[in-house]
């Protein structure tokens, strides 16, 4: 389902003070109520588009406060001719806007922030140019400086910011963006950890709340979880209270990779929005970046079957924008060729631009197709030092080749363990874990990992390891009998297992015999035998109960 940021939303929920100020058109006075709940350095807040919406209609000319307040909304919206209205030579911080718009609308090779006077302007300035040039290493840095920057006397000058607002929100901005910054370019469970800590921060309407939320069930899903998202920040921007467009835009480019790993309905609207909002604004970069999404969400529907026919014109433009741009178009290119010096070229404009996610992706599409020793040890450490299990716009057969290629050349570790869970392969699961039970020279904590991977198979081959790790007398053979005792709750085959899981992730079973490569009877047939073996009268039920069990197994 698609929506308008531009089109007009209820005010109702505005404080009557204004509303009441701005019907007797008294100008001093909506002044002095904009200035208790609106701030000219951060605009989204929790009454969202109905302000930003009433502050458009205002007339110029009337109160210098309120030509900066339309000024900044002018940008959130992308409204050029209104920002040149509102420029003049005593704009409050005019050299803000002007840079603001220099980001917003230049070309894609550009990678650098526009000139500036004052430090607090280079980081506001960071802070979008980062994002829309996709240099996620410097964004990450900039995240990073953040934390240690503090522009108090500018806050306190300024008549257009709320000193106390804009305080409580820097802290709930900090953690949000850090989070960001560690999701896509460094490590997810820090991520996890910001996101958490930001639902803490801030006032307790203030949108930002909610996509800390968002982004700690999206980041456990990339690292294995199988929990589902419910993406808070979607719902909300339908309403009065969502985000400006430009806001809006920022919150989904971050959370886009994370996202297509979740439905891919609500990636398609993901995509839709980022795209309406692009060419709303006119700018050249996040057209671009949005053009680039919405291939590779369109080529994730084909199953990566068929070499899209926009392709060629998004790798021609993109071979003229900056590294970090360069990044999706090349990484599609690449999947669509299988040819090892494309899948090279991506991983390359992704380690220069700092987008970690990416690097997984490319190695593991390299690591199942054309295996070599350098794409290995790349995998593994990222593995290991990311957190990341399920790699982005890689397809679970893929995902699973990659992880077997990594067992076979030698790693033995936990979080191939956990990767080839995420893969979705039973078969593959079992090979890879029985390699790290059988091998003595693995740790112990990844050999403990295997005997749990194990435990989650329902074949009858699973269950004779389980036995024979059993009769030892060490560690591994306590963990294989406590294993073995979860295991018998369930009573279901591993494919059974796979079929409802997949069933309450919402696919249908036309959608299931596809991705396993089975008949729709045969998904039928499985279903019915999990639904009888759980006692549960339909799909729904089965996953919940399915779901109970395995909480019982992880207690």
């Amino acid at each position: 389902m698609t929506f308008d940021l531009w089109a007009s939303v209820s005010g109702e929920k505005l404080p009557t003070d204004l509303t009441e100020a701005v019907s007797n058109k008294d100008w001093h006075s909506v002044a002095s109520e904009l200035q208790t709940i609106m701030d000219g350095a951060v605009t989204d807040g929790v009454y969202g588009r109905a302000l930003l919406q009433l502050v458009r209609a205002l007339p110029l000319g009337k109160e210098r406060l309120i030509d900066r307040y339309k000024a900044v909304v002018s940008i959130d919206y992308g409204d050029w001719d209104g920002l040149r209205a509102c420029l003049a030579d005593n704009t409050i911080a005019r050299s803000e806007l002007i840079g603001m718009r220099e980001i917003l609308l230049a070309p894609i090779n550009q990678m650098r922030i526009p000139p500036f006077a004052l430090p607090h302007e280079a980081m506001l300035f960071g802070s979008y140019e980062y994002q829309f040039s996709q240099m996620l290493n410097r964004f990450r840095h900039w995240a990073r400086g953040m934390l240690r920057f503090q522009a108090t006397d500018v806050v306190w000058e300024r008549p257009d910011v709320p000193a106390g607002r804009h305080f409580r929100y820097r802290k709930l901005q900090d953690a949000v963006f850090l989070a960001f910054a560690e999701a896509q370019g460094g490590n997810l469970p820090t991520a996890a950890a910001l996101a958490i800590e930001s639902q803490r921060l801030g006032d307790e309407a203030e949108p930002l709340r909610q996509v800390g939320a968002d982004l700690e069930e999206l980041v456990a899903v990339a690292m294995g979880d199988d929990r589902r998202t419910a993406m808070r920040f979607l719902d909300q921007l339908r309403g009065p209270g969502g985000s400006s467009p430009l806001g809006a835009w920022q919150v989904l480019t971050h959370e886009i990779p994370f996202v297509s790993l979740s439905s891919p309905d609500v990636m398609t609207t993901c995509v839709d929005v980022m795209g309406r909002i692009a060419q709303r604004i006119g700018s050249p970069r996040a057209q671009l970046l949005a053009s680039s999404w919405r291939v590779a969400t369109e080529m994730a529907r084909q199953q990566y079957d068929h070499k899209h026919v926009e392709l060629p014109a998004l790798s021609a433009q993109a071979s003229q924008a900056g590294v970090g741009l360069r990044v999706l178009p090349q990484l599609l290119q690449a999947i669509t060729t299988r040819r090892p010096v494309d899948f090279a070229a991506a991983v390359t404009s992704a380690r220069r631009s700092g987008q970690v996610w990416a690097q997984v992706s490319a190695l593991t599409w390299s690591a199942a197709l054309n295996p070599t020793p350098r794409v290995m040890r790349w995998l593994e450490l990222l593995l290991r030092t990311t957190g990341w299990r399920r790699p982005v716009l890689v397809p679970p057969h893929i995902a699973g080749d990659a992880a077997l290629g990594l067992a076979s050349g030698g790693v033995r570790h936990n979080a191939l363990v956990e990767f080839a869970s995420s893969a979705g392969r039973p078969n593959i699961l079992l090979d890879i874990a029985l390699r790290h039970v059988d091998d003595t020279a693995a740790s112990l904590p990844s050999r403990l990992a295997a005997v749990e991977a194990i435990g989650t198979l329902g074949t009858l081959r699973a269950g004779e390891i389980l036995a024979r790790v059993a009769r030892r007398n060490d560690e591994l053979g306590r963990r294989a009998r406590l294993v073995s005792q979860r295991r018998r709750r369930t009573g279901l085959s591993e494919r059974e297992v796979e079929v409802v899981q997949l069933a309450a992730a919402g696919g249908t079973n036309r959608d299931i015999a596809e991705r396993l490569s089975l008949s729709q009877h045969t998904i039928a047939r499985h279903l019915a035998n999990a639904r009888a073996k759980l006692g549960a009268a339909n799909r729904t039920e089965a996953a919940m109960k399915l779901e109970e069990l395995n909480a019982l197994a992880r207690d």
